[in-house]
């Protein structure tokens, strides 16, 4: 990005910040960190995580290297979770985030969102349907927070440019994490196929991520920023933690 389209992502964002309540442990971002704001109203009275939700872990023991912690997959895990969407040019942008049947990598589902118009474009993939307020995920013993993604575009010129990642946490005195841009895994991750991004944890809570907690991670986000109107679908499966 230029140093004018950061100038113009950080005004982006006062305008969703002025607009949009926090909830949870989530704090307002610095200008140009990139990382989505939570949903203007929780769901009051949001259903009990089905059994198949990823369930809280309160200590975790250390994961041997190898291992892999299914977080959500479309499938048998994370039923109980559900989201939002949204975007700052609310004249100009769509929106829509859900689970997407025959999508996903092995042919069931994915979480499929749509994205159109110019600004900034973004949700949030709570994992426990933000209920009850204290659940979250364990992913201190892991090395990497890895997912499958796809994104198809309407051509070349309407595909995001940029993809960021950031995740947020149930605790109310921790922060999210830093945002982390998709190109820096996968260079063409807007070709229409399927790719696995692996990120190192310890990257996302370098900096703006210090504060963030990994006992009570619960949110999964992802976010774009353009000057001219977009046009497309973001395809997420397989989300995991692992020890490499």
């Amino acid at each position: 990005m230029t140093p004018n389209s950061h100038r113009s992502y950080a005004y982006a964002w006062l305008a969703v910040l002025a607009s949009v309540s926090t909830a949870g442990c989530l704090c307002p971002p610095c200008p140009g960190a990139g990382v989505a704001p939570p949903p203007a109203v929780a769901p009051a009275a949001a259903a009990a995580p089905s059994a198949s939700s990823a369930a809280p872990v309160a200590s975790a023991p250390a994961a041997a290297v190898g291992s892999r912690l299914v977080i959500w997959n479309g499938d048998d895990t994370g039923g109980g979770a559900q989201g939002w969407a949204s975007c700052d040019k609310t004249a100009e942008c769509k929106t829509k985030l859900g689970p997407d049947s025959g999508s996903g990598t092995n042919g069931s589902a994915s979480l499929k969102f749509h994205g159109e118009g110019p600004g900034w474009i973004g949700f949030g993939w709570n994992l426990f349907g933000w209920y009850p307020e204290t659940a979250g995920i364990d992913i201190s013993p892991y090395s990497h927070l890895t997912f499958q993604i796809r994104v198809d575009a309407k051509s070349a010129e309407a595909a995001p440019e940029y993809l960021g990642l950031a995740l947020a946490c149930s605790n109310k005195g921790a922060k999210d994490t830093a945002d982390m841009p998709i190109d820096k895994f996968v260079k063409a991750f807007a070709d229409g196929k399927w790719h696995k991004v692996e990120i190192p944890i310890s990257a996302l809570t370098k900096g703006a991520g210090a504060k963030f907690d990994l006992q009570t991670f619960w949110e999964f986000r992802l976010h774009t920023w353009t000057g001219t109107p977009k046009n497309f679908d973001i395809y997420i499966d397989d989300i995991a933690a692992e020890k490499q």
